[in-house]
């Protein structure tokens, strides 16, 4: 049983866009989400040589989250002072692997697209495994950077880095499957291999969290206070409501609806267009809501003066 919430736990809210900055303080979670959708996105076009994917991958790699992130941060003049930390620091890291996905991404698309040079020549081969190895680590360490976060119990665990790698890979599955109706290019034997995959990850992503809530519900209090707020059940109404945004719209509707609908899909293959393609609309969704209450449960219980080494 989850016990009550001790008065004296605090809940992180400045990267939840609950910080005094204004809307300033809410530019870090479309950050995180497009962080994900789009090198999530870029790997799953180029399994399928989806050129729309690739390209959107992109558009929302750089508007999506470059300049979401440079809004984001207190001096935006000196961001590129973070790469002299990357020994020590995970947004440093993420920082490197961003710049390093957006170069190689964008020179691939732009050579293999605009010019005469083979794709099977060095120099495109190159570009293109150095895009999915950043690519991949872009993807990774935000669930890595939650993790080493020792003071919030909640996100220091092995959970975050399995699950924010998943969301993203499910968001680029969900992404191109929708580009594919909008633009075309996609046949149907990728389209079925993208379904099933993307029902894959459904169930995984899924698991994982159910697990991870059962799991740290019988930890530590800030943990199980998390837990109870994010199930909604946090005594405060804004937090209340909060946690019913990951309730609702991240487990029932954008987990479990969508795992629903496209395992009909793959069992009868009778579903209805128009509720395949909200289900793959609403995963999306969730997977925001998702990132969203993770990272706004985060709870720790504040240092006081006595505790403080002289």
């Amino acid at each position: 049983m989850i016990k009550t919430i001790r008065e004296d736990l605090i809940f992180q809210k400045d990267w939840a866009g609950k910080g005094e900055r204004g809307l300033r303080d809410q530019m870090l979670m479309p950050a995180i989400f497009f962080g994900a959708i789009s090198p999530g996105l870029y790997l799953s076009s180029l399994f399928t040589d989806f050129i729309a994917g690739l390209w959107a991958s992109i558009f929302l790699n750089i508007f999506g989250y470059g300049v979401t992130h440079l809004l984001y941060l207190g001096k935006m003049e000196r961001f590129w002072r973070g790469l002299f930390n990357i020994r020590q620091s995970w947004i440093s890291r993420g920082l490197l692997f961003n710049i390093l996905f957006t170069i190689t991404s964008t020179l691939y698309l732009v050579i293999t697209g605009f010019t005469a040079v083979s794709d099977t020549s060095s120099i495109v081969l190159t570009l293109k495994w150095a895009s999915i190895l950043s690519g991949i680590l872009f993807l990774a360490y935000p669930g890595f950077m939650l993790s080493f976060v020792k003071a919030i119990p909640f996100w220091h665990s092995a959970v975050e880095p399995a699950l924010f790698f998943l969301q993203g890979l499910l968001g680029g599955t969900a992404m191109e499957l929708l580009l594919g109706v909008l633009y075309g290019g996609l046949d149907t034997t990728a389209w079925n291999a993208l379904i099933k995959v993307n029902y894959i990850l459904l169930l995984a992503v899924l698991i994982i969290i159910l697990s991870a809530l059962i799991v740290k519900a019988l930890h530590t209090e800030a943990e199980r206070a998390s837990v109870r707020y994010l199930l909604g059940m946090h005594p405060d109404p804004e937090r209340a409501r909060d946690g019913a945004l990951f309730l609702y719209g991240a487990l029932i509707s954008g987990l479990i609806f969508p795992l629903c609908v496209i395992g009909f899909q793959i069992i009868v293959s009778k579903t209805a267009p128009v509720l395949l393609y909200f289900a793959l609309t609403v995963e999306l969704v969730g997977i925001y809501f998702a990132k969203y209450g993770f990272i706004r449960a985060g709870a720790y219980t504040p240092v006081s003066k006595g505790q403080l080494r002289p």
